[in-house]
């Protein structure tokens, strides 16, 4: 038996086999001479691999969002082009080597070609080409072919994820983690990466366990190997004794009439109102990755999304959604929502969630650099688009803009001269919208909330993003497993900052909330509700538990807390301070 220790993620238990996604180089493709008479029968290996691969993306059509969908149906069109794959066999009576090697030389001529072209949509297409024709290769290569039900790692590896088991890898890009969502895995182990990276994020939002910076899990483990993970204390047990699983299994969740019960009592909990036990209001809302998690959210209780990761639309996709495309997802989301608040972030692309066109920039430090609100004003066709989309969707409910990144009144006075445009063109195209939509920022970069007070008098409410802020605040890279350590919102500079722009929004009657994942931790929801915090928006696991929080303390109790702990100058003791004080909760 093997104990690794890791950051916790995402809670949960649970036990099974692992599947290694190890860092490696393609396989070599095979290359040999043949016959003239061995030309049909390299072709018909050609076509049984296109059959098959066709066969694997009609049955990854089924019960996919249109989005999927769009991108299934382009890789099967590629599969069928009908001057793409004669030429395969013009190529294999010509040049008479084996179709594997003819098969690859065609694909890098034709990605090559369009990837010089200077235009970003033929580079795309290149992508897309390149993922269709790799299904196939794999069938001629005699790869091990997916069973109904497996998932591909797009990007990572050309192997599968099976279904029913415990994904171990070195990191995986969140594009790639979308996948996971309906892979059917049970859990995810990763050496490198933090509590709030974006794949924590979305394990959390999709209630899959997970622990992050387990270091050297891919040398203790191999594929089969049982496993239990705890994400809640985050550790990982490589090859547990008899005892030790039946220890863990007596811990997973319950069944039969047990779990009925306890989901009836969950039920009950989750429609009581968030209010403090002196009966203060609270607002808690939910944050979502994709549209179709917003019934989720409102059956869990959420008074709204407070927000909605627009970027993982563009993500999702090998192409950049049109208008039309974006406009359809969010007013499906909107109209989820039955009446209550819906705000989407505008394309917060770059860093670790980059674009193929960021990509390719290759920049120093991405955290920095040519991202989210910077890389849509210099992309203005492409933002217009976006913001067209989201203003028509208003019309059917309330739909709210919010803008990330903003670090001075000059850039958001300029977001808005967009949004202005997109309103004009709106107006002449006939398209009904809110004219009285509201706007936001997000306060992330420590200039902004310094500055709050003067973005706030620009418009209708802010919203803190901890995750960005702690990070830019304490020069802490939230993605480096070595450093996470050090990652703390309860560092008395990150509280000031929140503090600050919680007394800006006060002053000027401009509503604050907090987005980040501070705001889905009990403890911390304690402490900033004494700030004067009283909009919260949370992965839609940590609903339940934060709301619970709130109707067992008292305003007064959170006031003196943070008065108290606002006079401390270390992190550890304002942590200690906190979970003194909820313990008489208990």
């Amino acid at each position: 038996m093997i104990t690794l220790e890791g950051l916790s993620a995402s809670r949960g238990m649970v036990m099974g086999p692992v599947f290694c996604l190890a860092d490696g180089e393609p396989a070599e493709i095979p290359r040999y001479a043949i016959e003239p008479a061995d030309v049909s029968y390299q072709w018909g290996r050609l076509q049984s691999a296109l059959e098959r691969s066709r066969s694997e993306l009609s049955l990854l059509m089924q019960n996919r969002t249109r989005e999927q969908t769009e991108i299934i149906e382009a890789h099967v069109m590629m599969l069928n082009d009908p001057e793409f794959i004669p030429r395969i066999k013009k190529q294999l009576e010509e040049k008479l080597c084996n179709v594997e090697s003819v098969l690859y030389d065609a694909v890098q001529e034709t990605v090559g070609m369009l990837r010089t072209t200077g235009d970003t949509y033929l580079a795309e297409r290149a992508v897309d080409i390149e993922d269709a024709f790799d299904r196939v290769m794999r069938h001629l290569m005699s790869d091990t072919v997916p069973e109904p039900g497996e998932r591909r790692l797009t990007g990572s590896s050309s192997r599968f994820v099976p279904p029913g088991t415990i994904l171990v890898a070195r990191n995986i890009m969140p594009s790639e983690a979308i996948t996971l969502r309906d892979a059917g895995i049970l859990g995810i182990i990763l050496e490198e990466g933090g509590a709030t990276s974006h794949v924590a994020i979305l394990a959390r939002a999709w209630r899959i366990p997970a622990v992050m910076g387990v270091r050297g899990v891919l040398d203790a483990v191999s594929d089969g190997d049982e496993v239990v993970l705890d994400g809640g204390d985050g550790i990982v047990i490589v090859s547990p004794p008899s005892d030790v699983a039946a220890a863990y299994r007596a811990r997973m969740p319950l069944a039969g009439a047990t779990q009925k019960k306890a989901d009836e009592d969950r039920q009950r909990r989750i429609q009581e109102p968030a209010e403090t036990r002196d009966g203060t209001p609270i607002t808690l809302r939910a944050n979502i990755a994709l549209s179709e998690e917003a019934e989720s959210a409102r059956e869990e209780g959420a008074a709204g999304i407070g927000l909605f990761r627009s970027e993982f639309l563009y993500l999702s996709r090998r192409d950049v959604p049109d208008e039309e495309t974006q406009y359809e997802v969010y007013r499906a989301t909107v109209e989820a929502m039955n009446g209550a608040p819906v705000i989407i972030r505008t394309l917060d692309a770059g860093a670790d969630k980059m674009l193929s066109e960021q990509k390719d920039q290759g920049e120093a430090n991405p955290l920095l650099g040519w991202r989210a609100v910077r890389y849509c004003l210099d992309r203005r066709e492409l933002f217009k688009d976006q913001l067209r989309a989201l203003l028509r969707a208003s019309s059917h409910g309330d739909l709210r803009i919010m803008f990330p990144m903003i670090s001075s009144v000059e850039e958001l006075d300029a977001v808005l001269d967009v949004l202005e445009e997109a309103k004009t063109e709106c107006d002449r195209l006939g398209r009904a919208y809110n004219s009285r939509i509201k706007t936001g920022v997000m306060i992330e970069i420590p200039a902004a909330a310094v500055c709050a007070d003067l973005l706030a008098q620009k418009c209708d409410f802010m919203s803190i993003g901890t995750n960005d802020l702690v990070q830019y605040t304490l020069a802490v890279d939230r993605e480096n497993a070595r450093v996470a350590h050090l990652f703390d919102p309860f560092n008395p500079a990150v509280l000031r900052m929140i503090l600050q722009t919680i007394q800006a929004g006060r002053n000027t009657r401009t509503e604050v909330s907090m987005c980040g994942e501070m705001a889905g931790d009990p403890s911390a929801v304690f402490l900033l509700l004494g700030m004067g915090l009283r909009n919260f928006s949370m992965a839609v696991p940590n609903l339940e538990p934060v709301k619970e929080m709130i109707r067992r303390v008292s305003l007064k109790d959170a006031v003196e807390l943070a008065e108290t702990a606002m006079g401390l100058s270390a992190a550890r003791e304002i942590r200690m301070l906190v979970e003194e004080r909820i313990k008489s909760y208990v």
